[in-house]
């Protein structure tokens, strides 16, 4: 009997020794190259397995270590995952494919829970992160929120976000305080059901909580049903905001919330509809540090005066090809809030614009604002393929939802929104595939970026989403070159022909009122630049500039930034130059 007693406890005192070392291939289910196959909950029975091959992996890890979840894994975390500070880490799902457009389930990465209750995870970063190809659940499967799931441990991270969905979250998914020179990456994701705490401001992407952030680029992604405040930025000056072909859809609160204060911006090719709808009142004191100095509501964009306190610099903005859209029973929510006296207030504004009256003005004075242009806007719903419920019975939760979170004693939260994976059971299961698409038949929109491409996130136009890929520097650095020079991009388009000889064609229509097109011939490949240039000679903006092939050119010139009057546009090549006369009648 002792004998059989001393067996059982050798074997129970080695499968504890064993659970408590586990080492890193006891979470590897595949190697291949440089790459982990990390083993997921239903392989194991326990949380934390890719958090745990990332701490378990600290010697001889090659530079190119890359940590692979599997194709509709579940990679539960019971515990934060601090990365290592010696060097980046990379985890992504298996499945390139992009997210909106796929059928196989990414893997999710969410908090857990058990006996001992929930726990929502996260990860701090201590150097470079990329995170791509996942299912990103703030929250726990028994319906607990997180306040955020990603954070910043160390200064001067390139932190890599591509190809995932987020969703829930009782702050946002990002925060980056403490540590200065984060250079951020959204790209590709879908965003969806930002909410879960009763508060108007809570519910977004990221936070620039308490530090410079460098930079922030967002590019290609979908928001989806949100509550606060989406991209936070404050009053600490970013050096580079680009926000560049998105799409937002009943998002309440304010999509961008500068304080005013932001000087280095481009947005643009975006399309928000129903978004900024919550009304405002100047001093609200519960939101006194997430609000424009000077009390102002923002619109869409929003720029103020620098106050004196801050460092003078040149005031850079480009906003162009960007499409609004409000549902009639978003416009005036203020009047609405107005009449309800909503804690005893009659002070209530809108927000639901593209800007305030004070940002507008400085867009409008070149004088003493010469970088801050801003190009042309659309006005209309596009024709979404398939929006399930998003533009009717929710555009009612929305506006429910945006005008009892103003009331300061509001314990409203915005239900999330789910179409095939309903029920509290689905928590961290989202729905899928996306049960959405957001591409759209309007033809004007599907040509009215910048770029010529579709406005909005190209992920909803394969087709088009390669052609930008293909040609992206140039696009980047149209956008960037325009901004410092303070003029708006023009699409320039590739007519193909065989040209016989160097032609400028008059503009089409002349006169015009705000935009015209432009078509010339090159019959030779060469550095050419097409130019405008006021009555007094002065160069108000850049059409083309750069190598071109020799074929016909078509170019939309944009003038909605420019006074009415007479304006010469110049051609010039090599061995050419044209010129030729318009009239701009506003």
């Amino acid at each position: 009997m002792k004998k059989l007693f001393s067996y059982f406890l050798t074997l129970l005192l080695l499968s504890f020794s064993s659970s408590i070392a586990q080492g890193l291939m006891d979470y590897v289910e595949e190697v291949r190259g440089d790459t982990l196959v990390i083993k997921d909950y239903y392989d194991l029975g326990q949380a934390n397995s890719f958090s745990n091959a990332i701490t378990a992996d600290s010697v001889n890890v090659p530079a190119g270590r890359v940590y692979m979840l599997k194709t509709a894994g579940w990679y539960p975390m019971s515990a934060g995952l601090t990365t290592p500070a010696d060097r980046p880490t990379v985890i992504v799902g298996e499945d390139d494919d992009i997210l909106v457009k796929r059928q196989a389930a990414p893997p999710i990465i969410s908090g857990f829970t058990d006996e001992g209750g929930s726990s929502i995870g996260g990860i701090t970063w201590s150097n470079d992160l990329t995170v791509k190809n996942t299912s990103i659940i703030c929250g726990a499967p028994d319906g607990t929120y997180g306040w955020a799931f990603f954070g910043s441990g160390a200064a001067d991270c390139k932190v890599v976000f591509q190809n995932n969905m987020m969703e829930h979250n009782w702050w946002v998914f990002v925060q980056s305080n403490g540590n200065s020179g984060t250079r951020l990456y959204f790209k590709d994701n879908y965003f969806v059901n930002m909410s879960g705490r009763a508060c108007r401001r809570n519910g977004g992407v990221y936070d620039n909580v308490d530090n410079n952030t460098d930079t922030i680029y967002v590019e290609n992604n979908t928001h989806v049903m949100a509550q606060g405040y989406i991209y936070k930025f404050r009053n600490y000056p970013i050096k580079f905001i680009y926000v560049n072909h998105n799409t937002f859809v009943n998002c309440s609160n304010v999509i961008f919330e500068t304080q005013g204060v932001q000087s280095n911006a481009i947005v643009a090719n975006n399309i928000f509809v129903n978004s900024n709808v919550q009304p405002f009142r100047p001093n609200m004191t519960e939101d006194l540090s997430e609000q424009a100095y000077d009390g102002q509501p923002q619109g869409i964009i929003d720029v103020a005066v620098l106050p004196e306190s801050m460092e003078q610099v040149d005031r850079k903005w480009l906003v162009e090809a960007n499409l609004v859209y409000w549902d009639s029973r978003l416009t005036d929510l203020a009047a609405e809030a107005n009449s309800m006296a909503v804690n005893g207030f009659t002070t209530w504004l809108n927000q639901a614009m593209k800007m305030n009256s004070r940002t507008k003005a400085l867009f409008d004075d070149n004088a003493n604002y010469p970088y801050l242009t801003e190009g042309k806007w659309y006005e209309k719903l596009p024709t979404f393929a398939n929006t399930a419920d998003l533009l009717t019975d929710q555009v009612d939760v929305l506006k429910e939802f945006s005008l009892a979170t103003i009331d300061t004693t509001s314990t409203a939260v915005m239900p999330f929104w789910r179409v095939t994976s309903v029920g509290t059971e689905n928590f961290i299961y989202s729905d899928w595939p996306i049960p959405i698409d957001l591409s759209y038949s309007d033809a004007d929109l599907k040509v009215g970026g910048t770029d010529g491409l579709p406005i909005g996130d190209l992920n909803w136009f394969p087709d088009a989403k390669a052609t930008f890929i293909a040609n992206h520097s140039q696009y980047f650095s149209d956008l960037v070159t325009a901004l410092a020079e303070g003029h708006t991009v023009t699409s320039v388009k590739e007519l193909g022909g065989m040209p016989t000889q160097f032609e400028l064609s008059q503009n089409y229509p002349n006169p015009f009122n705000p935009t015209t097109v432009i078509t010339f011939t090159l019959p030779q490949p060469g550095n050419v630049t097409l130019k405008v240039y006021n009555a007094l000679g002065q160069e108000v903006a850049t059409l083309v500039e750069g190598y071109k092939t020799a074929q016909k050119y078509e170019v939309t010139f944009d003038a909605s930034n420019l006074a009415s009057g007479l304006y010469i546009y110049t051609l010039q090549s090599d061995n050419f130059k044209l010129s030729k006369k318009m009239m701009l009648i506003k």
